[in-house]
């Protein structure tokens, strides 16, 4: 009898043939976890609270597919686009839409596709960067390590929001980065498309972008790796190109069933580079209470880059997209530390991408995920009061999960199972049911613009920018906005609208009277 056959775990099996079927097992156990994961997605997700950011894309999305204009309603005329998200989210949210019908769910769903084939793509990448045991670390932090629900792909992506669609598309850049630098550059060719899509997605992505392009690119330049700075240079300057390109062709495609956006002047000022001392003090707290654990990682995958350069080991194309991504994500974290406004919202990309490096570092600090071993020193650590490294890196393993988990579990608990708020939808049925049929609606609800069958009203871009400087930056600004402007018959005031004091004048005027409240929407009837 051979030896294979002796060692096989299964008999009759050799063990190539028993490494080959446990491959196949492992496959179907992720494809069933992907599977379970979009089924958790959509589950009650027409439930959560909808809210102002997710409001103009909605809106928009719904005139696209309905009316066949890409943009938003004023008074029930076509107006111009303005708050929503890019093309390239907002088109796959009509999309729903025309295949699913106009809802909230309907509205969701992208975002929660987009989120798992996101974390498809995060254990795709880090098990090719590290191991596959590292690329299921990656994935139980990033989904029970964040603490936040703002940091939390789950809650995230039950919302529209252009967050997903961004590190789902910038996945793809660098995966493609990795297969070019490993094999063909014609592999580039789809990076630099998908980066380009991931440019134009959200727009706070090209400085951080750039910067893991950038400095990999100089690493190897310094190192004489030509060919290896060839590909980072085709992919920073194709994928600007091609982000360029996609906008062009975008306005072409629409140029017949949009209108001129309006610029909004002043709005990286209250959220990109702010500089008063409150925000650099919030920031700063934010990340000491929420970042920590991605700071760990961050550091230890600086210090492991350094190693492999003294073993000359960086010009290895895992090691140079390992380098890539730690730019991106130390970028990112250091421009909320010192730039940002600090809404926990901004640290998401840095938290998500940084996963992969808090796996790292767990791997390492737990000898390779062995709780065996972290049982024993930490205990030794305990009982002989003696620090070894070992003992120290099992002890912060610890430290790392048991202040972090149970606040995931409580984020989950609230923002995902016990999250019901139909109140939008209940208002606007009221507005719908008992408004005249011409009756105007004043609102900067925008949730509401996309439930409602009436005609509203709202304020124009600018006034956004304006009321986050008090509820931002704190600073009383006046806005100048007449709220009686269109002779809305009805004006509807809800969270952002308070948050903001946006209608607080006028209905000290006395000339709308409380006709009814569903949670935090006041509707407000005009005396005529």
């Amino acid at each position: 009898m051979s030896t294979n056959e002796t060692t096989a775990p299964f008999k009759g099996l050799s063990v190539q043939e028993t490494s080959l079927l446990n491959k196949h097992w492992r496959k179907l156990w992720i494809c069933a976890a992907f599977i379970l994961f979009i089924l958790l997605g959509i589950w009650n997700l027409s439930a959560p609270p909808m809210w102002w950011d997710e409001g103009w894309t909605l809106s928009v999305a719904r005139n696209w597919v309905e009316r066949g204009h890409y943009g938003r309603l004023q008074e029930g005329q076509p107006a111009p686009p303005g708050l929503e998200a890019s093309f390239t989210y907002t088109a796959w949210v009509a999309l729903s839409f025309k295949l699913f019908g106009v809802g909230i769910w309907q509205g969701r769903l992208p975002g929660v596709l987009f989120t798992a084939a996101a974390l498809a793509l995060l254990y795709a990448l880090t098990k090719r960067l590290y191991s596959h045991a590292i690329a299921i670390a990656a994935l139980a932090v990033v989904l029970l390590l964040p603490m936040h629900p703002q940091l939390h792909p789950l809650i995230t992506g039950r919302q529209v929001l252009a967050e997903m669609p961004m590190f789902c598309y910038l996945l793809m850049g660098y995966l493609g980065l990795l297969l070019a630098l490993q094999g063909s550059v014609w592999y580039m060719i789809g990076a630099v498309l998908w980066w380009g899509i991931a440019l134009i997605t959200k727009a706070q992505a090209l400085p951080f972008w750039a910067a893991s392009l950038i400095i990999p690119l100089a690493v190897t330049l310094v190192s004489r790796q030509w060919r290896t700075a060839v590909v980072l240079g085709l992919g920073l300057v194709g994928s600007y190109g091609c982000s360029r390109g996609l906008l062009f062709l975008i306005r072409y495609v629409l140029q017949e069933q949009t209108l001129p956006a309006t610029a909004v002047i002043g709005l990286y000022e209250i959220t990109a580079f702010v500089m008063t001392a409150f925000n650099r003090l919030f920031a700063l707290k934010m990340t000491l209470i929420w970042g920590l654990p991605t700071f760990a990682g961050l550091v230890f995958t600086g210090w492991s880059w350094l190693q492999e350069v003294r073993a000359r080991q960086h010009h290895e194309a895992a090691s140079i997209v390992r380098l890539s991504l730690l730019m991106l994500t130390a970028s990112w974290y250091v421009w909320f530390v010192l730039f940002s406004v600090g809404v926990p919202r901004y640290l998401f990309p840095a938290i998500f991408f940084g996963s992969i490096f808090l796996a790292a570092l767990l791997f390492k600090l737990t000898g390779g995920f062995n709780l065996a071993m972290v049982l024993m020193q930490s205990g030794a650590a305990v009982r002989q009061l003696r620090l070894t490294r070992q003992r120290l890196g099992a002890l912060l393993a610890i430290l790392i999960i048991t202040t972090t988990l149970p606040l995931t579990f409580l984020s989950v608990q609230r923002y995902y199972l016990n999250n019901s708020d139909f109140s939008a939808s209940e208002t606007a049925d009221f507005l719908n049911t008992h408004a005249q049929a011409d009756a105007v609606i004043e609102t900067y609800e925008s949730e509401l613009h996309f439930l409602l069958h009436r005609r509203y009203h709202f304020p124009p871009d600018q006034a956004h920018v304006e009321l986050n400087r008090r509820s931002l930056l704190g600073i009383e600004t006046t806005v100048d906005y007449d709220a009686l402007a269109a002779d809305p018959d009805y004006l509807v005031v809800g969270e952002f609208a308070k948050g903001n004091a946006l209608y607080k004048d006028v209905l000290q005027t006395g000339q709308f009277r409380l006709a009814q409240q569903f949670g935090v929407y006041d509707i407000y009837q005009r005396v005529r």
